[in-house]
């Protein structure tokens, strides 16, 4: 058993555990790279079980990601495969780690039987269980645990996590794929990329909902910072790379703008999910192709600026438009 192992071994765990969007995701994963690194402490990167994937035994991590044994100095540990009872534990670690909860389980039982059909109790439950494991996070504190695990999410894109992202690596196939994109679209042109993280009115409240309230004026908008980017140049000289979650956002930018490009992928047909809900297995691969893509930018317009799907390019990008 995975767990058990970590538990007889030398020193301490900290398991990275996150099951969102990409970006966010591995926003969770260098911060707590960070604690590890100020605490001593080996990194474990378990994104198990996962919606990327239909085996919910395999590391979605390990399925897309390579990197080296250590970064900056901290062991880093990625298993291929976790046993059921592990990732289980993993997956609801709020719920067992470090004891149980009788509330959380009072609380499924009475969503279970429709007493509260929004899940409001349990999810506010879970969320405050959560909140002590971010704060050791955030503040590089000492746990007494050997082994802990964090799903968190409400973590921040600090300069010191760039060496995590520096030893962020495709696996070999999809690595592949970008450099045939890239060397089929990218050469010799000046790189446009766009991320438009679309968030129509159908989608449950986020911190993106505001940036479309005004659907026509986001677009027009996003049209505009393109060709700032593209300002003095020659149509020849430079290629627009757009990569949405959005088949509307996809056909009104092509419309309105010259020489895009996109990366091949499926879109939903349900406007009430976003597409790493409602398609996640079919998109998963294309998402990471076209997050590694983006970060070839000779420019890159990110709206909103804030979506973390974007912030991996932006820091390799020679100019940020947001």
């Amino acid at each position: 058993m995975f767990l058990l192992r970590l538990l007889f071994k030398k020193g301490k765990f900290v398991i990275t555990r996150r099951n969102s969007g990409f970006g966010d995701n591995l926003i969770s994963a260098a911060n707590v790279w960070s604690y590890a690194k100020n605490t001593e402490r080996t990194l474990v990167i378990a994104w198990v079980p996962s919606r990327y994937l239909t085996d919910k035994c395999e590391n979605a991590f390990s399925h897309f990601f390579s990197v080296p044994e250590t970064i900056g100095g901290v062991p880093v540990m990625v298993e291929d495969r976790v046993d059921w009872l592990s990732a289980f534990l993993i997956n609801y670690s709020n719920i067992f780690l470090p004891f149980p909860d009788p509330l959380i389980f009072l609380y499924g039982l009475i969503h279970k039987l429709g007493f509260d059909p929004k899940h409001n109790l349990l999810t506010n439950r879970r969320s405050k269980r959560q909140v002590p494991i971010d704060r050791i996070i955030v503040n590089s504190e000492e746990s007494v645990w050997k082994v802990f695990v964090t799903n968190g999410g409400h973590f921040t894109p600090y300069g010191h996590l760039r060496p995590f992202f520096d030893a962020l690596q495709l696996k070999p196939e999809f690595r592949k794929e970008v450099d045939d994109f890239a060397g089929k679209h990218f050469r010799n042109k000046k790189v446009i990329g766009a991320h438009i993280r679309y968030y129509g009115q159908s989608l449950p409240h986020s911190d993106h909902t505001d940036s479309w309230l005004d659907e026509a004026g986001a677009l027009a908008s996003c049209i505009d910072k393109i060709r700032e980017a593209a300002a003095g140049l020659e149509e020849s000289e430079y290629i627009v790379f757009l990569c949405t979650d959005s088949g509307m956002v996809q056909d009104h930018i092509s419309r309105s703008i010259g020489n895009v490009v996109t990366y091949e992928k499926e879109f939903g047909s349900d406007g009430s999910k976003e597409l790493h809900h409602e398609l996640p297995v079919e998109t998963a691969a294309a998402a990471v192709i076209e997050m590694f893509l983006l970060a070839k930018s000779d420019a890159l317009v990110r709206y909103p600026a804030w979506s973390w799907f974007s912030y991996y390019a932006s820091l390799y990008a020679k100019e940020v438009i947001t």
